[in-house]
Formats: structure tokens, C-alpha cells, sequence
């Protein structure tokens, strides 16, 4: 064979591969539609760990879980969620480029033929999601191998159970809706839907236009997959009459039609189904189902708007956000539960004013007064140490570790360490783990729980993210008819009330109470105060919620144009001592997207988001508060522990990039890195503490291996996850340092 036939043949077999469907179907959405190829970035950058992965989104979609498991009927319900996905892939390409494509009017059924050969893309992120998630349940869930297939089989059958349902939906709506739409069409009785009619020509007239229905037209394709064995030639197709492609125009409408109506009825459906852990799908499964909508209504858009699909649409969706009662993710904002917001826009608020500073800080000094009592019967009379515990955020991690060392530290010391704390502050989970902690303290001084019981923290350790992506997909993008009630307020329900409701769940009710209940035990010393500091979205500073008037907070020995506020005493006419303490916590802990930031009542209305954006290890408001009360520190104590609770990591200056990362660069990095950069701003508070106490300051971090492998920043853990935290409090470094603390607090 000469070289002039090798590369004849070559340049042909070239051909025949660009000449086949599912091939040119992929180049011809680079070159018509990229929306319908950008519908599938997000699931690929999940599953190959490119996006979330410091959030633990792709743990999510490869270990999906459900009633508290991670097992095969998890897998069943992504699967089922994954196949309704690509059922909408098929109908919005069906809709926005079949066309192109007239030989499919040969077929009985068009749009079967047509998905098969769109198949290109769903295939391949199947088999990524296959050997992503096979590797993922190794690494993190360590389920053998055997059950690793059994979860991928039950995944791959939900898959192609609702495919094949999807089919037989289509099958029964050609049959049924075909002659109401004809009669639409055609009955000129029927005036008013005119619009509908021309619509309907229009979108008719602009297909077959656009449609090469010649034969020996230059992007004719040549093959196609009859089945997934099967390759045959297309054959001829330009003798069939024109109104022939215009039924089968129509009938991408009515398919595309009929199964968004279906998906959102089924969402509606599930809208008056009352909570319960049962209705509670997967996480990954609920993405996908907001996806799915999502692909829908972009293609119904592009039928008309074409090229203006994505402008036009982003405004028609703030349209539709702001306009319609029911607010949606766009506009929306949570309550504070147990807070009174009748006519709240109308009350104006000083937030200028503030308590009386000398009043709450003699008051303080009084709860000092009976600490120290307290302490000193067990120091024999020698003045005790006095420990303010610092705990970072990093969501459920940093609440299941602070659970861990303060009670294993507590048992370690004799019931000492908890009884010298005299407060606790920090941002998100940690303050999550803390408030679970002395909830469990005072309990055990009660002898209404066991402070030391292994089953706490197993609790604690029980999933928090699927309820809220449940809700943030199913229930805020669309419609919020539900409220509850709480202190004989309305408040709506959305993924915020689910985050409460799915914690009190796990860990009994106990956080179901008003702050004000734990004002007298904190009067008496029976429990350390607590500093709740989320950041006020407005200007950056800091809201301190606390059950005991601290008005001296407000001040600032670091900077005198930030002005912190006092919830307790600029709130007091809207009932603040009724604010719900799981809703305090929460709103310490109200990371960007996975719950809604809270907005006030009062005018103007301020805005909380997560304490980490302020002070996410809580020295700022440590040092805040010894700076107030070091002349008392100095004369009725032997020195303070700051013990500080955080997770253990090398510092490394490799940076490692992926696409998402150098999209998002430098803002991204800055994001990512914001609670490294507070550490480092937070050291010269420390050598301050240390230079103005001396000896009697001493300082520890308590700490897990977060180098073993990275926990991301979660309401999720995996197997693995909770086993690094397990170890990590019998770790030699920790054992040496809590040894320490005891021989202090001796």
C-alpha cells in the first residue's frame, strides 16, 4: 500500500468519524449551544475534586448519604437524581439543536434515537463518577470492596430505572397530548391564544430555516447508533414533505414541556410533605435536582431568546426574585427565631447607643467574685488559675474536635479544666462543639447527663448538609408557603430552619430555649460565660450576643473607629433575651450559600454572617475581655491559660493550582486563606496578653492532624474523617499539654 493510499484512507476514516452523530452532536454544541456543554462543568468539577473540595463538596456526590448512612439506598437516590439530570440534557439539546439534525424524522421514535446518540457526555461522567467514587468510599468511608460495588451497581440501576421511566413518560405524552395541540393550532375559535400560535410558527418557521434538509448537504451526518451495538448510515431523507419535520418540531415542545411540568410538579408535591429524616434526599441528589430544573428552563428561554438566553434570563430571574411574594435565594434574608419583627422597618435603631458600662462590668466582676469562690475551696484557699477557652470555626469538624478535648481534657484534669473556664468565645462549628460542651457540664452538675459519655460526640458527629442542600434546592430557589412558630412568632421555614431542626435531632432539644435561660447559671459561675460573635455584614464588625449585658464589649482597645454592638441591650424592644440559642449559634456560623445570612429587625437593618469573618478564633474578644478585667486577673488569680482549640497543619508555600483555583485567583486565595491570615494577625494580640501579664499568662493550642489528610470545611463527616479526630486526642502532643494544664490548675 502506497502512502498516498495510507493517507487517503486515514483522511477517510478521519471523516467518518467526524461524519458520526454522537461525535458531531459534541462539536456542534462548541459551535451552536456551550450552555448545554457548561450544564455538565459543575458535576465534572465535583466528582474529579477541581471545585468544593475545601468545602467537601465532592464527598457529597462520591459518598452520598442518607438516614445517617452511607449505603445503597444513598447511591439508589443520586442515581435516580443523576438520571433525571441527563433525561434533561437529552430534552434541552432535543429542543435547542435537533433540528439540525432532519434525518431523525425517518424514525418512529425521533427523540429515543436521538438521546442515544447524546449519550457521549453522560457516559463519560458516569465513568468518572464510577472510579472517583469507588477510589472516595476507599479512602473515606473504608467500605471493602464488595460493598464498593454493591453501592456503584445500585447507583448505575437508579440511573437507568429513571431513564427508562423517562422514555415511557415520553411515550405516553405523544400519544396523549398531540391532538390537544393540533386542536390548539388549528381551531381559529380559539383568538385569544394568538400569541400561542404564533409562537409556536415562529419557533416552526426559524427550525426549518435552520435546518439542512438537503440530502447532499456539507453537514449531513453519514452514521448514527441505532443501538449502543449497532452503527447504520442515514440515509436518505429530503423527500419527505416539509410538514413532516414541523410534526417532529412540535413535538420536541411538547416533550420539553411536558417533562418540566412533571419535575415541577413533583417539587411542588414535595412542598406540602412535612419534615421528616425519611423525605430527606442526598445532598448530591438535591444539586442535581436543581440542576435539572435549571437545564430545563434555560431551554425553554433559548427557543426564543437564542443568543440572548443568558442576559435576558439573568434579568428575568432578578425580576422574578424581587416581584414575587414568596422571596427566593436572591433577595432573601433569615430571622432571628424568638425575635419580634412586627412593624420592625418603621422602629428606628440607635446603633450608636450602647448599656452602661460600669454597670455591666461591676456585674461582671460580681460573677468573677463567685468564680473565684467557687475555685478557691479547691485550691485550698490559694488564688486560682482562671482558663478562657478560644475555639475556631471550620464547621462540623472543629464541633465534634471541640466536644472531644474539652471533655477528654476536663476528665484528664479532674473536672478542674471546665470548672476554672470562666469563658468561652469563638466563631462557627467550634462554638457549636463548646455550647454542646457546657450544655452537657451544667447537665452533669444537674446529674441530668454524663459530661464524659463517648455517644455525645457521635451525636454531634451526625450529618448537617444534607437537610440544608435539600431545602436549598427543593424549597428557597422556589417558594417558601410553609412557617412555624416560635414564641408565638411566624417565621418561614427554609434550609436555616432545617440546619436547627436537623441539630436538635441529633442531640435532643437542648439548645431549644431562649438565651436568657443560661443568664442565672452563668450569674452563679456554674458555667463559663459565653461570648456569641457573628460579624455585621453592614461595616464588619461585631454583634456580641451573650445571655449575661457585657455593654463593655462594644468598646475597642485596638481600634477606636470600629464599634461593636451589643445585641442584648440595641435589640432589648424587639425581646433579644428571647433569641433562640440554636438560632445564636447558627447565626455564628452562617457560611456564605449553605445558610442565609440574618437581617434584623429595626431600621436601618444590619446583617449577620459567620463570627469567622471577624474573629475566627475568638482573640480578638479574649483579649477584648482581659484588657477590661486584667487589674481584677492580676490581684484574685495565679495567671490565665488562654487555650486556644484549632486544627493542626504544616505550612506550605507550593501552591497548588487547579482550574477552579486560577479562575478564582487572587480573590479565591484570599477567601481560602482568610483564617490564616487572622492567625498571623492574632500572634502580636498574644505577645501583648504575654508582655502585659508575664509569668502568669500561659498559653496552649489543643489541636488535630489536619496533615494526615485535609478535613474540608463541612457539615459532613466521612468514617475517616471522624477517625482522625478520634486519634488526634491521644496524640503525644496533646496528652503532654493537657498534663501541663493539670499541673497548673493543681
Amino acid at each position: 500500500m502506497t502512502i498516498r493510499q495510507k493517507k487517503s484512507i486515514f483522511i477517510t476514516r478521519i471523516k467518518q468519524i467526524y461524519d458520526f452523530f454522537p461525535f458531531r452532536l459534541f462539536i456542534d454544541y462548541l459551535r451552536y449551544n456551550r450552555l448545554l456543554v457548561l450544564s455538565w462543568l459543575l458535576p465534572f468539577l465535583f466528582v474529579t475534586t477541581n471545585f468544593g473540595q475545601k468545602f467537601g463538596i465532592p464527598n457529597l456526590f462520591m459518598n452520598p448519604e442518607y438516614m445517617g448512612k452511607v449505603g445503597g439506598m444513598a447511591f439508589l437516590f443520586e442515581g435516580i437524581a443523576t438520571g433525571a439530570f441527563i433525561m434533561a440534557f437529552h430534552i434541552a439539546s432535543y429542543v435547542v439543536i435537533a433540528h439540525r439534525y432532519p434525518f431523525i424524522v425517518r424514525f418512529s421514535k425521533p427523540f429515543y434515537i436521538f438521546s442515544l446518540n447524546n449519550t457521549l457526555i453522560p457516559l463519560v461522567y458516569l465513568l468518572t463518577f464510577i472510579i472517583e467514587s469507588a477510589h472516595d468510599q476507599s479512602i473515606y468511608e473504608l467500605n471493602s470492596n464488595s460493598q464498593i460495588i454493591f453501592n456503584l451497581l445500585i447507583y448505575i440501576v437508579g440511573v437507568v430505572f429513571f431513564i427508562y421511566f423517562s422514555f415511557s413518560f415520553f411515550f405516553v405524552i405523544a400519544r396523549l397530548i398531540p391532538n390537544g395541540f393540533h386542536y390548539l393550532r388549528n381551531n381559529s375559535k380559539l383568538n385569544h391564544l394568538n400569541i400561542i400560535k404564533r409562537f409556536i410558527k415562529y419557533d416552526e418557521d426559524k427550525k426549518l430555516k435552520e435546518s439542512p434538509i438537503n440530502d447532499n448537504d456539507t453537514s449531513k451526518v453519514n452514521f448514527y447508533l441505532l443501538t449502543f451495538k449497532k452503527i447504520k448510515r442515514t440515509g436518505r431523507f429530503s423527500h419527505f414533505e416539509k410538514k413532516k419535520f414541523a410534526k417532529t418540531f412540535m413535538y420536541q415542545h411538547i416533550n420539553a414541556f411536558a417533562y418540566m411540568i412533571f419535575v415541577l410538579t413533583l417539587i411542588l408535591i414535595r412542598g406540602f410533605i412535612k419534615d421528616s429524616p425519611i423525605y430527606i434526599i442526598p445532598a448530591a441528589a438535591s444539586l442535581f435536582t436543581l440542576f435539572t430544573v435549571g437545564i430545563l428552563i434555560v431551554s425553554m428561554f433559548y427557543i426564543t431568546l437564542r443568543a440572548w438566553t443568558m442576559p435576558l434570563g439573568l434579568v428575568l430571574l432578578i425580576i422574578y426574585s424581587y416581584t414575587l411574594p414568596f422571596k427566593t435565594v436572591l433577595n432573601y434574608h433569615n430571622s432571628a427565631y424568638g425575635l419580634n419583627y412586627k412593624n420592625s422597618k418603621s422602629h428606628p435603631i440607635d446603633v450608636y447607643s450602647h448599656g452602661n458600662f460600669k454597670a455591666d462590668s461591676l456585674n461582671t466582676i460580681h460573677i468573677l467574685e463567685r468564680w473565684k469562690q467557687k475555685n478557691s475551696t479547691k485550691t485550698f484557699g490559694q488564688k486560682p488559675k482562671m482558663v478562657i477557652v478560644c475555639t475556631s470555626g471550620g464547621g462540623l469538624k472543629m464541633a465534634v474536635w471541640t466536644n472531644l478535648i474539652l471533655s477528654y481534657a476536663d476528665s484528664l484534669t479532674d473536672g478542674k479544666l471546665l470548672a476554672h473556664t470562666q469563658l468561652i468565645t469563638g466563631a462557627s462549628g467550634g462554638m457549636l462543639g463548646a455550647a454542646y460542651v457546657r450544655e452537657n457540664y451544667l447537665r452533669h452538675q444537674q446529674r441530668n447527663s454524663n459530661l464524659y459519655a463517648k455517644e455525645n460526640s457521635k451525636k454531634l458527629a451526625k450529618d448537617l448538609l444534607n437537610p440544608i442542600f435539600f431545602y436549598f434546592a427543593m424549597h428557597d430557589w422556589f417558594f417558601r408557603l410553609e412557617r412555624f412558630r416560635y414564641n408565638n412568632h411566624l417565621y418561614y421555614v427554609d434550609r436555616a430552619y432545617a440546619l436547627e431542626q436537623t441539630l436538635m435531632q441529633n442531640i435532643g432539644p437542648i439548645f431549644n430555649k431562649p438565651i436568657k435561660a443560661y443568664s442565672d447559671y452563668e450569674s452563679k459561675a456554674m458555667i463559663p460565660m459565653m461570648f456569641i460573635t457573628p460579624s455585621i455584614e453592614n461595616v464588619g464588625s461585631r454583634m456580641i450576643i451573650s445571655s449575661t449585658p457585657v455593654s463593655y464589649m462594644v468598646k475597642s482597645s485596638r481600634n477606636a473607629n470600629i464599634r461593636n454592638i451589643e445585641f442584648t441591650h440595641n435589640y432589648k424592644e424587639f425581646g433579644a433575651e428571647d433569641l433562640r440559642f440554636s438560632t445564636a449559634i447558627r447565626m455564628n456560623a452562617t457560611f456564605p450559600y449553605v445558610s442565609p445570612d440574618v437581617a434584623l429587625p429595626g431600621k436601618p437593618t444590619l446583617y449577620l454572617i459567620d463570627a469567622g469573618l471577624n474573629d475566627n478564633y475568638g482573640i480578638f474578644s479574649a483579649y477584648d475581655f482581659i484588657v477590661e478585667f486584667k487589674e481584677w486577673i492580676r490581684q484574685n488569680t495565679s495567671g490565665l491559660i488562654l487555650l486556644k482549640l484549632d486544627e493542626q497543619k504544616d505550612v506550605e508555600y507550593k501552591y497548588l493550582s487547579n482550574p477552579s483555583q486560577s479562575i478564582l485567583r487572587p480573590i479565591g486565595s484570599i477567601f481560602i486563606d482568610w483564617a490564616n491570615i487572622q492567625e498571623d494577625s492574632e500572634g502580636s494580640l498574644i505577645e501583648s496578653l504575654e508582655n502585659e501579664m508575664g509569668q502568669d499568662f500561659h498559653f496552649y493550642t489543643l489541636s488535630f492532624n489536619g496533615n494526615e489528610h485535609e478535613i474540608p470545611l463541612s457539615w459532613h463527616l466521612s468514617k475517616s474523617e471522624k477517625q482522625i479526630l478520634y486519634k488526634s486526642v491521644y496524640s503525644k502532643e496533646n496528652q503532654y499539654k493537657i498534663q501541663e494544664i493539670k499541673s497548673l490548675l493543681n
